[in-house]
């Protein structure tokens, strides 16, 4: 069976390598390494990770050089794995402007290049804590969103005890807002201080830097939210809105937990302040009693001059937050101003959360309610209404491609990679309606799990003419599998292999037929590729060393579950208990080429539990 989306790239890919190919046995001009920076912005004093692919030559290093906008540049070196890895931290970023970097394997190679930015973040603290509470603001509104969705439920005492709940947790989400305008005027005294006293200003800074960063990561988290929105607005059936409720309420902590982290390392910061300044009785504006000053370190004393390379790495915000107030010199310790703000501090640090007997109170109060409100839609709500089949599944593609037959008559293979991915298959239908022709709807979501490769282009009619006569050392190397296969929103901000791919079927006849949607998530692209970096003495490299690489794509979830998993599933019963499987395996060879793709999956109502 041909495959378009197989065979059309095939052509394109074999074509640019052997342009490549060609091109590269007279002009070694492409980089044989490769280079990622990340973060692209970066405060003051910030650090960054660069990292990427190298042939693990015995001996050999990789040359890193980051130039900053004045001054010499830096050089480090860098050693790949044995899987072609290679990861080196860069931190001496101590004024504004654009850092060039470049990565190469010899003086004489084509460097890869990057670039980040560094800025100062001091006046744009207002700005941030402005972010947060836009941010939090949205959350409230997404709880809103979220009772919306359950509003064309028929009544019944479920729905009526679910709606108190959501009316308690919409209570307290719109309350977190208001807590933003503590933190900008607790910080305001910081600010005005750092800008009157230099010698403040350059141990204080970290502090504006480090909040600008947790800015920078909700933000981030911010595109996922507003997707989970959209999707919860949809006009749905009773059972979807049901279950994408529960789901969504699922996303209210991990976005509390985003949220909350400016407060907990500004309140921790300003904690160990007070406590340098009157560690033994620390006063009301601190604890009763002292108690929490005394469970503190102190951070006066003989601090060292400067944070080591990284030392902020790693940590909760708390731990972050001590170091850097450990780092606060004797000579900052004893100005007025310095002393003004610990006092000031004292008075603010009960109230950073109006209301609560605990400084965070609020938001972990928020946290349980989102939790408990959740299980009881899942528990409680889901249950009164619907039923669904859910269960585990594992699928696998196995791609083979062949060049042109060789003098022997026999096609070489040049590229086989495959993919595994795992995770969930939901379907959901409204109760009491099995054994007719009812609709489902559901999705299948999760990650990729497995993946590998191999090559054999120098072998073969691409770049034999170039290796001929010589000898290649060369390293294939598939994308990473980080995946955990378990969908959620924080796996869909933190893995580049997520997916969550809508599908609809219909229950009739003592089966499921399924019928997939367009991903609403899948691969990123950029990230899965496979990569092949080589080094080449021949003839026609004139017995000099050729370094380069050369990259190769994978196809995603949405394309390996529409070749295995669409299609009929016969529903067996047992008792109240029913379920459907599919073992199966289908070989689709086409020109040049040769697919397989396997399927494991079983789905269960009520759910296959240790099955």
């Amino acid at each position: 069976m041909t495959s378009p989306s197989i065979t059309t790239p095939l052509r394109l890919v074999v074509a640019v390598l052997c342009l490549a190919a060609s091109a590269r046995a007279q002009s070694p001009d492409e980089p044989s390494v490769t280079l990622t920076v990340t973060p692209a912005d970066i405060p003051v004093n910030g650090h960054i990770t660069i990292a990427g692919l190298g042939y693990p030559q015995p001996g050999a290093s990789i040359s890193v050089t980051v130039t900053p906008p004045s001054g010499p540049p830096t050089t480090v070196t860098a050693t790949p794995d044995k899987t072609g890895r290679y990861s080196t931290t860069y931190a001496r970023t101590p004024i504004d402007g654009t850092y060039k970097v470049s990565a190469q394997t010899g003086a004489k190679s084509t460097p890869a290049t990057g670039a980040f930015t560094v800025h100062t973040y001091l006046i744009d603290i207002d700005e941030d804590v402005a972010d947060n509470k836009a941010f939090l603001a949205e959350m409230a509104d997404f709880v809103t969103t979220v009772k919306k969705a359950i509003t064309d439920i028929p009544d019944s005492p479920a729905r009526t005890e679910m709606e108190a709940k959501l009316d308690a947790l919409d209570e307290e989400t719109k309350q977190l807002p208001a807590q933003s305008a503590h933190l900008a005027s607790a910080l305001a005294d910081y600010k005005n201080m750092v800008s009157q006293d230099p010698d403040a200003a350059a141990v204080l800074q970290p502090a504006f830097d480090h909040l600008a960063e947790l800015d920078a990561q909700s933000n981030a988290s911010k595109k996922t939210m507003e997707a989970e929105i959209q999707q919860s607005e949809k006009n749905l059936q009773a059972c979807d809105a049901i279950d994408h409720a529960t789901e969504a309420l699922k996303a209210v902590p991990e976005m509390i937990g985003i949220l909350k982290k400016p407060f907990q390392f500004a309140l921790s910061f300003m904690t160990n302040m007070a406590k340098s300044e009157a560690p033994a009785a620390a006063g009301p504006g601190i604890s009763a009693g002292g108690k929490l000053a005394s469970g503190l370190v102190k951070a006066a004393g003989s601090p060292t001059e400067s944070l080591a390379e990284n030392e902020l790495e790693e940590g909760s915000e708390s731990e972050i937050a001590e170091k850097l107030a450990d780092h606060i010199p004797e000579s900052v310790r004893t100005t007025p101003a310095y002393k003004f703000v610990v006092s000031e501090s004292k008075k603010y640090l009960p109230s950073i959360v109006d209301g609560t007997t605990g400084p965070l109170g609020m938001f972990d109060k928020a946290t349980k309610l989102a939790g408990d409100v959740a299980a009881y839609a899942n528990e409680q709500l889901f249950a009164k209404y619907c039923e669904k089949f859910e269960g585990h599944f594992t699928a696998t593609m196995l791609a083979h491609f062949y060049s042109k037959v060789n003098a022997q008559g026999v096609f070489v293979e040049w590229w086989t990679y495959s993919t595994t991915i795992e995770g969930t298959l939901t379907l959901r239908y409204p109760k009491g309606e099995s054994g007719k022709a009812v609709a489902l709807s559901g999705q299948f979501e999760g990650g990729a799990t497995r993946f590998t490769y191999k090559e054999d282009v120098f072998n073969s009619g691409l770049f034999g003419s170039m290796a001929k006569g010589g000898v290649v050392h060369l390293l294939d190397i598939p994308p990473a599998a980080t995946d955990n296969a378990s969908g959620g929103m924080v796996n869909s901000l933190a893995s580049p292999t997520g997916f969550f791919i809508p599908v609809t079927g219909q229950f009739a006849d003592g089966k499921i037929t399924l019928v997939l949607g367009d991903a609403r998530t899948d691969f990123n692209d950029s990230y899965t590729r496979a990569h092949t970096v080589y080094v080449v003495i021949a003839p026609s490299t004139l017995m000099l060393p050729v370094e380069g690489h050369f990259s190769l794509p994978y196809t995603n979830a949405h394309f390996i579950l529409d070749h295995i998993a669409k299609g009929d599933y016969p529903v067996t019963q047992s008792g109240s208990a029913m379920w459907i499987e599919k073992t199966n395996e289908r070989n689709l060879p086409a020109n040049q080429n040769d697919a397989v793709y396997s399927i494991d999956l079983k789905a269960c109502n009520p759910g296959c539990g240790g099955s």
